[in-house]
This record gives structure tokens, C-alpha cells and sequence, in this order.
């Protein structure tokens, strides 16, 4: 995404577009760190469908890489997926140049991919249209009743893009395109999976229960949208995936597990990406503060700006009579990554109003003390101002 972005001098890009480079960047180097054996993408490549050049070899050049040395699977999300069946998504074009160690899923299957460390199974669940929600459960029982043994095919995980029954939504709600189907959540919990990595849903978050087999995770988007994720942590998922030990029973291990048994288990490690920082500085006036300006310019220079996308929101009582200086407080967010916006919200007075008949049968003094009145002045105020009007009327 480019939102809340300026031109990056030295490269000419967005420099929102280069926090995601960056980011996707932390995760190729995490993933060769890490010296995992597959990585999962569940989705979402670009905001919208038809991306541009730029973004296309940003994302092509990262999955290359890591397919040099990592298989990947690329599970295709809404927003890769075309508005006719026909159009291709934005990640065919991996399928369409037979990238080696890349696979794209489509439509609902079961994958076997090779890894250094044996055979790993994915059943894939990908966007689909809204008519195909409605053979769900069946489509998902048939690909489970396809999982070979573990004992013969290794762990069996499922890599979805979807929105499942329970799950919190964060801003990408506004977001949605017009399908809201939601997945229950015991069409996914399987007992043969060892694991279920779910995109869609840019809120990091677990839907199993503790102790719950298989493990269900969001892992979030790795990089912030807009300041609906705030406060949101942004990271990846280390997953690990280990084979059980034979139960004991009376102290005496178990007879080896039978082909179909859960053999697998897994955990998960959360770890946070350089995703950029959003910050909110909402600052309430006083309506006798003297000076405003000064006061809205201690607040800024109490938060750490440095680098982050600001927003400022000043809410102003309708008695402030002193102008705010705009300048001085732009002058002072100089070290923000980007400044959103600076709203100042000024508070709207209920006028009083008096009746016509009302009005002409009022003196001007009374309808000064009138005035006085719904402006809730004090008595001590009230009574030296209708002193003063009295030796101006009184010319």
C-alpha cells in the first residue's frame, strides 16, 4: 500500500511502499535465519488487484529469492483475486513461469511439498467466490480424507485466506468487498492438522483454545494499513511442528503410533517485523490558556515522533479566543515520518435564543443581562459589564 506516503529521494518510490519492501525484506532474512523449511503466504499480496510494475517486481524479487533456497506456497487472497472468474489473479504469473520451489493455490486442494526436513502436506483454502461457500464443509471434508499418513507423508498443516467464525476484526473491515461468508470454526479443527496458518484478517490472534488440537493462528498483516492499527504488534509466525514420543503407559513407552494416529504437534513463535509506527496526539485546551499554541507544542515534544506517521487532533472550547500559530506547530512535528493530519476541532455553542415578541419588549440593557445570562457568566462578571454598558447607553 502507498498511503501516508511522500517520495523517497534516492529511490524515487513511495516511501510507503518502501516500508513494505523493508518489512518483506526482515522476513526473507528471518526466514534464512531461522533456516525454516517452508514459507507460507496466506494471501493479500497488493491492496488492489491490478498492482502496478513497481509493486509486482518488488513482491517478485523477495519470493524469488527466498524460492532459491525455501519452497514457498502462495495461497491467493480477495485482494489478489479478479471480479471475473475468467482474469487471472495477481499471483498466476508464478504458476504461469513454472518458478521452481513456488507453488500458487488457486482453488481448494492438498499440496505435497518437499522440504530439507521430510514431506510436508497443505490443504489449501483460498479466496473463493461467495456461491462456492456453500459446499464448504464438503469440499473441506474431501480434502482432509485425502491427508496420507503421517507416518507415510509427514505432518499435514492447512493454509488458509479467509474469515472464520469468532475472529476480531480490525480496520480491514471497512475494507471488505462484498463478500461476508465466515467459516465455522470446527470445519477447520481436523484432527489430523498440526497446524492452521490463516490470512485475511490483519490482526495477529489465536482461535484455538489452550491445549486445542490443531493450533489456529492469524498472523496478521506484517506491516501497518492505517491508524486502525494503531496499537496493533505486526510480525510473522516461527512455526514448529514436532512428532510425538510414544505414550507411556505403567512407565512402558507404547507400541509404535498406527498409520493414522495424530502423530504431530506444534507451537508457534510471534516475531515482530519493523513495521512503521502510527501514532494519534489528541490534546484537549483549556479556554483560559493564555497560550495554545505553546501548550499543543509541549504536548508534541512529550511523544516520541521520530519516524512515525503523526496525527494531531486539537479539540478547542468555543471560548478560546487566541488564533493557533500553524506554523509553529508544523515547524515542531519536522521529525515525523509523515504528518496524516492536524484537525482541530472547535466546540460548537448551542446559541440562545430569544422569542421576536420577547425581543421587542426588551430594553437593549435587558437584553444584554440576557445575553449575560445564557453565557453562564458569573455574577461579579455580569455585574460590572452591565456597569459599563450602563455609561455607554448612557453616552
Amino acid at each position: 500500500m502507498e498511503n501516508y506516503a511522500k517520495l523517497d529521494p534516492e529511490t524515487g518510490l513511495s516511501t510507503r511502499l518502501m516500508d513494505f519492501f523493508n518489512t518483506f525484506d526482515f522476513i526473507v532474512e528471518t526466514a534464512f535465519k531461522e533456516d525454516v523449511d517452508a514459507v507460507i503466504f496466506a494471501g493479500d499480496a497488493y491492496k488492489t488487484r491490478d498492482p502496478n510494475p513497481t509493486q509486482q517486481r518488488g513482491f517478485g524479487e523477495r519470493i524469488a529469492k527466498i524460492a532459491k533456497k525455501i519452497p514457498v506456497v502462495l495461497v491467493v487472497g480477495n485482494h489478489d483475486t479478479p471480479n471475473a472468474e475468467g482474469k487471472a489473479n495477481t499471483l498466476d504469473i508464478y504458476s504461469a513461469l513454472e518458478i521452481d520451489n513456488v507453488w500458487v493455490s488457486r482453488q481448494p486442494e492438498i499440496l505435497q511439498i518437499p522440504t530439507k526436513s521430510g514431506n510436508l502436506q497443505i490443504v489449501t483454502l483460498p479466496w473463493l467466490h461467495k456461491n462456492d461457500y456453500k459446499t464448504i464443509a464438503e469440499k473441506l471434508k474431501s480434502l482432509y480424507g485425502k491427508i496420507k499418513p503421517p507416518a507415510v507423508a509427514g505432518p499435514a498443516i492447512l493454509a488458509s485466506h479467509a474469515e472464520i467464525t469468532g475472529a476480531e476484526f480490525g480496520s480491514e473491515k471497512g475494507m471488505a468487498i462484498g463478500n461476508d461468508v465466515s467459516i465455522p470454526l470446527p470445519l477447520i479443527q481436523d484432527k489430523q492438522l498440526s497446524y492452521v496458518a490463516l490470512g485475511h484478517l490483519h490482526k495477529h490472534q489465536v482461535l484455538s483454545k489452550p491445549g486445542d488440537l490443531p493450533l489456529i493462528v492469524y498472523s496478521g498483516s506484517p506491516q501497518r494499513v492505517d491508524f486502525g492499527e494503531e496499537k496493533e504488534e505486526k510480525g510473522i509466525c516461527l512455526v514448529e511442528i514436532k512428532e510425538r514420543q510414544g505414550e507411556s503407559v505403567k512407565g512402558k513407552a507404547t507400541s509404535p503410533f498406527p498409520l493414522n494416529a495424530l502423530r504431530y504437534f506444534s507451537s508457534f513463535t510471534f516475531i515482530s517485523t519493523n513495521a512503521r509506527k502510527f501514532l494519534t496526539i489528541t490534546i484537549n485546551l483549556d479556554a483560559k490558556d493564555p497560550d495554545p499554541t505553546q501548550t499543543i507544542i509541549k504536548e508534541i515534544e512529550s511523544k516520541d515522533i521520530k519516524d512515525k506517521i503523526v496525527k494531531v487532533i486539537i479539540n478547542i472550547p468555543a471560548e478560546c479566543g487566541e488564533e493557533l500559530k500553524m506554523d509553529q506547530i508544523k515547524k515542531v512535528l519536522k521529525d515525523a515520518n509523515f504528518i496524516a493530519g492536524i484537525s482541530r476541532n472547535t466546540e460548537r455553542v448551542e446559541r440562545f435564543k430569544l422569542e421576536t415578541s420577547e425581543v421587542e419588549s426588551l430594553s437593549p440593557l435587558q437584553a444584554l443581562q440576557a445575553y449575560f445570562t445564557s453565557k453562564k457568566y458569573s455574577p461579579e462578571k455580569q455585574k460590572k459589564l452591565e456597569q459599563y454598558a450602563s455609561q455607554i447607553l448612557e453616552g
